[in-house]
């Protein structure tokens, strides 16, 4: 028997409205429809809240922790490759022995293809992060979403030669049409367990403590390596990964995670 598994979308819309048919043959006058006003603001918020909080799974099953029994996370980074900020990270990385998973937007990928190389032949490995990253993403329909995605799927694999698994959506933000369209392509929504809205002008340590709070085996920690400046981007992934190392925690690409395989490199390295 085929067995069909609504998304909280689904649910909240089915039982708005079946809780607006009641209140409509219930009640009369004023109190009918102040109560379904009331009804349809809180399924809306509820539904706004779904489309910020992608941990929610409001519209779909997105990746945003893979649970394991190993100490180990995935380290992710957003809107790159950046001529600046990108080399110093990955001169980190290198000296920790750590390899790390970048969502790369596929006109930056165009633009500065060596660098998209350097990712993969250092042992990282490179995502989808939508073709233009524009602010109306979440906006486009499910043809512009497709032939998006597509697009940067195909400067991601002629550049890497590999075609990403993963997508990102910009600034995380979900509807039903990004897990369809998703879906269609064969790649998984994949969201955070923790970000550190290192966009904002704060200090390394308070950037690195608001990952650490959520701190836990299968974490998907999300930084960026792009928009930001490189001297704090290198000093909040330094706290971070002394921290981790401290706490006996392992950083590992997100398909080595989702895959439960164990690091092709000893992340207990340290230097510097």
């Amino acid at each position: 028997m085929l067995r069909v598994r609504l998304t909280r979308f689904q649910q909240i819309f089915g039982g708005a409205a079946l809780a607006g048919v009641l209140i409509a043959l219930s009640f009369t006058g004023a109190t009918r429809w102040l109560l379904l006003g009331l009804l349809f603001t809180l399924a809306g918020l509820c539904v706004g809240l779904g489309v910020s909080f992608p941990r929610w799974r409001m519209f779909g099953q997105s990746l945003w922790r893979i649970p394991t029994g190993r100490k180990a996370v995935a380290l992710t980074f957003d809107d790159g490759p950046d001529l600046e900020a990108t080399p110093e990270l990955l001169t980190l990385l290198a000296e920790r022995g750590v390899r790390a998973t970048f969502f790369c937007v596929g006109s930056r990928v165009a633009q500065f293809p060596d660098l998209a190389r350097r990712l993969v032949a250092e042992g990282h490995e490179v995502e989808n992060h939508s073709q233009g990253h524009s602010h109306w993403t979440n906006l486009f329909s499910p043809r512009q979403l497709r032939a998006d995605l597509i697009q940067a799927q195909h400067e991601i694999q002629s550049v890497t030669g590999r075609a990403p698994l993963y997508f990102r959506p910009p600034m995380c933000l979900t509807n039903p049409r990004v897990f369809r369209v998703a879906a269609e392509l064969g790649l998984q929504v994949t969201t955070y367990t923790a970000r550190g809205w290192d966009r904002r002008p704060d200090p390394p340590g308070r950037i690195a403590a608001r990952l650490l709070r959520h701190l836990q085996p299968g974490a998907i920690l999300l930084l960026h390596d792009g928009g930001v400046p490189a001297e704090r981007l290198v000093a909040v992934v330094r706290l971070l990964l002394d921290r981790l190392r401290a706490e006996g925690y392992q950083c590992v690409r997100l398909e080595e995670l989702a895959a439960g395989r164990n690091p092709p490199v000893d992340n207990e390295r340290h230097s510097g």
